[in-house]
């Protein structure tokens, strides 16, 4: 290579990233989709005939094993330092634990299509967070975000009242399990972390799901035998909600930016509203439809946008 060419390269800098998924990556992020988009009515069947603790213990542990496993065979190993194993068990917690709990039990009180809603404020959350205690400066477009996501809040707590077998806690619920997602992300970016993404999200999951597995063993031990349809549901959450999903998603931000993968998984909460209306019978009308427009818009505006994409990938 001569000179000229040398200086070339160094003027140019580095390539951007994709903001374009190819044609495997667009593959898998329709898979992605109707595997989040379809966790959330499985997880309603299963809570349907088992305690909400029993199904999450059971999904935490298992799927967060198999995570480990496929990191494993991905040539990856499960090692942590001994700053990581500090910071493992507070981002277990919230990232697992208390997210796990929070949206099982959200699930059993409401609509599997209205907790993909409110699962999905998420973001709005770590908007708020980041703003406040991270002294971040946000845009009036934020802002404007975060008003659209209390929009869908309120139509979803307002429609679960007016339905007879609704539930505002379960909204509630939902709402301190995001919250909980969203701390848990904070922590996730001010940690100097070596360790793969999968690996972490797999010690995650699995620690986070043991306490749920020990406190549900007399709930576990008190039920009625569930089916061999909630069973399948419980299983579905575990190795598909949480195993395949995760694996699916970093094998996608490896493709592009994570704010672009973020945005495409948009769609996630209307697949929950779809299939519960086709499949469980749920309500699908203006209001759902609404909440879910006023939830795309607030998180697609408050989502990072490149040159400030912060978001967790895979190493």
């Amino acid at each position: 290579m001569s000179k000229a060419e040398s200086q070339a390269d160094v003027n140019q800098g580095p390539a951007p990233e994709p903001t374009r998924l190819p044609a495997r990556g667009l593959l898998l992020l329709v898979l992605l989709t109707l595997i989040w988009g379809s966790n959330w009515p499985f997880a309603k069947v299963a809570v349907e005939e088992m305690p909400a603790i029993v199904m999450r213990g059971y999904s935490g542990t298992a799927g967060g094993a198999l995570v480990l496993v496929l990191a494993v065979l991905a040539g990856q190993s499960l090692r942590l330092n001994a700053t990581e194993w500090r910071w493992i068990f507070p981002t277990a917690f919230f990232n697992a634990t208390l997210w796990l709990y929070m949206s099982g039990l959200s699930v059993s009180y409401i609509s599997a299509g209205h907790t993909a809603v409110a699962a999905y404020t998420m973001p709005l959350w770590l908007f708020l967070i980041s703003t406040v205690f991270l002294r971040e400066t946000p845009s009036l477009g934020k802002w404007i975000g975060l008003l659209l996501g209390m929009g869908a809040i309120a139509v979803l707590f307002f429609r679960n009242l007016e339905l007879a077998v609704g539930d505002w806690r379960g909204v509630a619920a939902m709402l301190v399990a995001a919250c909980s997602w969203a701390v848990g992300t904070v922590l996730m970016k001010r940690v100097p972390w070596r360790a793969p993404t999968l690996v972490l999200v797999g010690w995650q999951f699995f620690l986070g799901g043991i306490p749920l597995t020990v406190l549900a063993v007399p709930a576990f031990m008190s039920m009625e035998p569930a089916s061999v349809l909630a069973w399948s549901g419980a299983t579905y959450s575990a190795f598909m909600g949480v195993s395949a999903a995760y694996w699916l998603w970093f094998k996608i931000v490896d493709m592009v930016p994570a704010w672009v993968a973020s945005i495409s998984v948009l769609a996630v909460p209307a697949v929950s509203l779809v299939i519960g209306a086709v499949v469980l019978g749920e309500p699908l009308g203006w209001m759902e439809i609404l909440a879910l427009l006023l939830i795309v818009g607030g998180v697609s505006t408050v989502l990072p946008r490149p040159g400030n994409d912060k978001a967790v990938s895979s190493r």
